[in-house]
């Protein structure tokens, strides 16, 4: 596919929108004002997905065949098949699960290294895939993995080269149980897509993030509204010192543009120039909000100061996630078979006696 000036629009607006994201975020929660038990930063995400119905989906790359017909995707979730229907209850569940948890440890460790462990998801890509979608990696692929988890390891060292402080561990151990849950969200949606009539990626998108936000709006309305005032009022009056409610209310609007952005161009990108394309931007993504972090929150946040296992964690990982998906494309390209090797099926075959 030609590389065209809409493709590298939507390939920066999803690294920009990724970048940014992070960074508010963090923002909100250093002025106390996305506490992670109010969830509404992640409320704030799923409702970017479920607009993505609004917008036209890319047209499928690769639809699947049943004999010579062409599938097409269903018309609505109430339409899809069961089994379909049943993988978005899954992955939903997973998605919120792995959300939540990566909430609380980007909370505790920043944003920072908290990028640098969720751009590691490609190790547990690569296991879950070997089992759920009967994947083999060759030994470049393997060695990025390994590449990748040491790396990781790196990021639980201090500035005095011992483990970092149990706080800090505990946050890492969660976020990475988080990543893990994202991990089986990727395989699961790879899964679901490739069904016979399975959903556009942006249909899936949007009935995640429609199934995703209505669990958030329930707890929220339950529970973070009832508890506003000490939940978020009395916490940006004691990290802040004000009431900044003017730039708290602009920035969850910038969070949910974002987000929406991000979703969007995601499945674009995705749909398009395929997963290595996105494993490279989101390895500049990690690299990019690993930096920025220690710029502007180091001094408020002494988790988030650059030391040098940081930054050698960061290198490898970022390393390993260009270089698994440079093996990526050439294992594809290796096992793809020009079209006159395709064998048809008998019911494609033309008669030519």
């Amino acid at each position: 596919m030609a590389y065209t000036l809409q493709t590298f629009a939507f390939q920066a607006i999803f690294l920009l929108s990724g970048i940014f994201s992070t960074l508010i975020t963090q923002n909100l929660f250093n002025i106390g004002a996305a506490d992670k038990s109010t969830i509404l930063t992640i409320f704030a995400q799923y409702l970017g997905m479920a607009l993505c119905r609004f917008f036209p989906a890319p047209a499928k790359v690769n639809v699947p065949r049943n004999g010579a017909v062409l599938l097409q995707p269903p018309k609505s979730f109430f339409t899809a098949p069961s089994e379909i229907k049943k993988g978005i209850i899954i992955i939903t569940t997973f998605e919120v699960l792995g959300n939540v948890l990566s909430t609380v440890g980007l909370s505790i460790i920043g944003s920072g290294i908290y990028q640098v462990i969720h751009a590691g998801v490609i190790v547990f890509n690569a296991v879950f895939s070997k089992y759920f979608l009967n994947k083999t990696l060759n030994i470049k692929q393997w060695l990025s993995v390994i590449g990748i988890a040491l790396g990781l390891s790196l990021s639980a060292i201090g500035k005095d080269g011992k483990l970092t402080s149990p706080i800090i561990l505990i946050g890492i151990i969660i976020n990475l149980i988080g990543t893990i849950c994202y991990s089986v969200v990727y395989v699961l949606n790879e899964k679901n897509l490739k069904l016979p009539g399975g959903p556009t990626t942006v249909q899936q998108s949007s009935w995640i993030g429609t199934s995703a936000s209505s669990i958030c709006l329930v707890y929220i309305i339950l529970y973070t509204i009832p508890n506003y005032q000490t939940l978020i009022v009395d916490k940006v009056k004691e990290n802040y010192g004000g009431q900044p409610y003017g730039w708290i209310y602009i920035s969850y609007i910038l969070l949910l543009l974002l987000h929406f952005l991000h979703a969007y161009t995601y499945f674009w990108i995705l749909e398009s120039s395929g997963a290595v394309t996105t494993g490279v931007l989101q390895a500049l993504r990690a690299v990019t909000v690993f930096f920025f972090s220690s710029y502007f929150f180091c001094e408020i946040d002494n988790a988030q100061c650059l030391t040098i296992y940081k930054i050698e964690s960061c290198l490898a990982v970022v390393t390993g996630v260009i270089c698994y998906s440079l093996a990526s494309r050439v294992k594809k390209n290796n096992e793809e078979l020009d079209p006159d090797q395709i064998p048809l099926t008998t019911i494609e075959k033309i008669d030519i006696d």
